[in-house]
């Protein structure tokens, strides 16, 4: 062997030693992108869904039959997040591959097109028609309040009793300290908020809700 091919042989020989010594590399992430596509077009990601409102409505029931014999009965109310929570903006972000620029998913926001989703539409509606307050704390900004009221109302949600918005120069550096204020100020105008549902854990937690609801989001993380 010459020295050049001993030199050569070598090289391959550490490059092999470097390669072996990977840790477990993860999954790449376009199989994680497909993996998300299929939990939602397979129809699981919609049942999940409704089986958590579904447990909030079972809920909101046992509590309605508490309070009809309670004198005087309490001012009920529930708290809903908004995205993925009572609108979905899964075609939004699947046009733009689960990524997209700040001001592309800003657009998308501002066109106020998304869509019900539906099993939390339809315990909006049994709130309303049973006199329990519903109100709105959504991690949007004021700067989107116009698209997002009118995007609710084309969406099916009617006469929802608050709608809570961030301030455009919101700057901590999670969601949660504005969405603890929020009920708390709905608790301050005298009602019992006895349920909370989101799809965020930091709107969830905090208190100022007897009970709270998780939906599932892998699709994001708001801190």
């Amino acid at each position: 062997m010459n020295k050049r091919t001993q030199l050569t042989c070598t090289g391959l020989i550490s490059l092999i030693a470097f390669t072996a010594s990977y840790g477990k590399e993860p999954e790449n992430l376009y199989f994680t992108k497909q993996r998300l596509i299929r939990y939602h077009d397979s129809g699981e990601y919609q049942r999940d869904q409704a089986k958590v409102i579904n447990q909030a409505m079972q809920y909101l029931r046992a509590r309605l039959r508490q309070e009809a014999h309670r004198n005087p009965a309490k001012k009920l109310a529930i708290v809903l997040s908004i995205d993925e929570t009572s609108l979905s903006n899964y075609a939004d972000m699947l046009k733009m591959n689960f990524g997209g620029t700040l001001r592309q998913i800003m657009e998308a926001e501002n066109k106020g097109a998304d869509l019900a989703i539906t099993p939390t539409l339809q315990l909006y509606q049994y709130a309303k028609a049973n006199h329990v307050a519903v109100f709105f704390v959504t991690g949007r900004t004021e700067a989107f309040r116009v698209a997002t009221e009118k995007n609710l109302a084309n969406a099916g949600y009617k006469n929802w009793d608050g709608l809570s918005f961030k301030a455009d120069n919101y700057n901590e550096k999670s969601t949660a300290p504005y969405k603890i204020r929020a009920r708390n100020l709905i608790e301050k105008q005298g009602y019992d908020i006895i349920l909370n549902v989101a799809d965020q854990q930091s709107a969830l937690v905090g208190g100022h809700a007897d009970k709270t609801f998780k939906l599932p989001n892998p699709y994001y993380l708001i801190p």
